[in-house]
């Protein structure tokens, strides 16, 4: 049993890079949530920014109309117009041009605070969790987030193992960053719907029944849940691995794979090949919509110079395709070196 701030295990990737065959991880999320602060380069590829600012959209969308129709109607009639109904009167745009600070979680290698059991004899191995979170970052239980871990592995033959695991976290913080923007949407529709059914024939009633149409509400969601299902085979100096993950990021749904090969030729010189492909959708009843996809290839050479030193070169190059960004790619070249003691 261990307790305390541990890793998350979901993840065929170790944490640190003396571990790891080359010098960056797989997956293009885990680096674009590094790019700019706060994963925002991550949010804009899968248009969580978009969502931020449809409430904003909305406002001025609403503001706009509503000044050509009273613009419209005191040319028509040669005198002041205004519209005035219950449902603009009693529900101003309050709420809704404020940022929603949703952001996504991170993915892989979250440090995490609870307690986790683990069992292994060679040819089985168990670990279940019970954590503070898994994907978000969490100091305490008290504000209901909860996280476990469950995986199990199993050594088939020698040198091929098979491992299975899923992760879980229930949290409310998509819920609050969309609540205020769907209380307003909530009240708003009531309320031209019950304005419509006292004044049917109220000047200018046609466009806001027609509006309210179009105010939607955020589906809501309160979890995170990741399925992963790794395979590896060893054998001399060589390396083999397949990853595969399932995710339901709250509205976003996410599938990736990874396959590497390392071979080490000799004591002094290794080399790695990755590829690593990523798909996500956002779910069928959000109204704003977005779907992307990466694929990144890795290239790596490691070089042995001494028994402690080793310098590691890796060249990387991805490719993204996304509704909110369009194509484009990044090529990426990191030189390293690491002294082990």
């Amino acid at each position: 049993m261990t307790a305390g701030r541990q890793l998350t295990a979901l993840s065929y990737e170790k944490d640190e890079s003396p571990s790891m065959y080359q010098t960056s991880y797989a997956y293009i999320t885990d680096v674009m949530a590094d790019v700019r602060e706060g994963g925002k380069a991550l949010e804009d590829f899968v248009g969580i920014t978009t969502i931020k600012n449809t409430g904003s959209q909305v406002s001025k969308d609403l503001v706009a109309e509503r000044k050509k129709i009273t613009d419209m109607a005191s040319t028509l009639f040669d005198e002041k117009f205004e519209i005035t109904s219950d449902y603009l009167d009693n529900y101003p745009l309050v709420g809704i041009d404020e940022e929603r600070e949703f952001e996504l979680p991170g993915f892989r290698r979250n440090y995490v605070d609870g307690v986790r059991f683990n069992y292994n004899n060679g040819r089985i191995g168990y670990v279940a969790g019970l954590h503070n979170g898994y994907f978000t970052d969490s100091n305490h239980q008290n504000n209901g987030n909860i996280g476990l871990d469950l995986a199990a592995s199993f050594m088939l033959i020698p040198g091929l193992e098979l491992r299975l695991g899923y992760g879980y976290e229930k949290n409310d913080a998509y819920n609050q960053s969309i609540s205020g923007y769907n209380s307003w949407a909530s009240n708003f529709t009531s309320a031209v719907n019950a304005d419509r059914a006292k004044r049917p024939s109220l000047t200018g009633h046609d466009f806001y029944a027609k509006f309210a149409k179009g105010v939607f509400l955020f589906p809501e969601s309160d979890d995170i849940s990741q399925l992963n299902l790794q395979v590896s085979y060893q054998t001399g100096g060589l390396t083999l691995a397949f990853e595969w993950d399932m995710w339901d990021v709250y509205v976003i749904e996410m599938w990736n794979i990874m396959m590497l090969a390392n071979y080490q030729f000799n004591d002094l010189f290794g080399l790695t090949f990755r590829y690593s492909h990523e798909n996500f959708e956002m779910e069928d009843d959000i109204p704003v919509k977005g779907e992307g996809s990466s694929n990144r290839f890795t290239f790596g050479p490691m070089f042995s110079v001494t028994d402690n030193l080793t310098v590691g070169i890796e060249y990387s190059h991805a490719e993204l395709d996304s509704t909110n960004t369009g194509d484009t790619s990044v090529d990426e070249l990191y030189a390293e070196t690491i002294f082990s003691f």
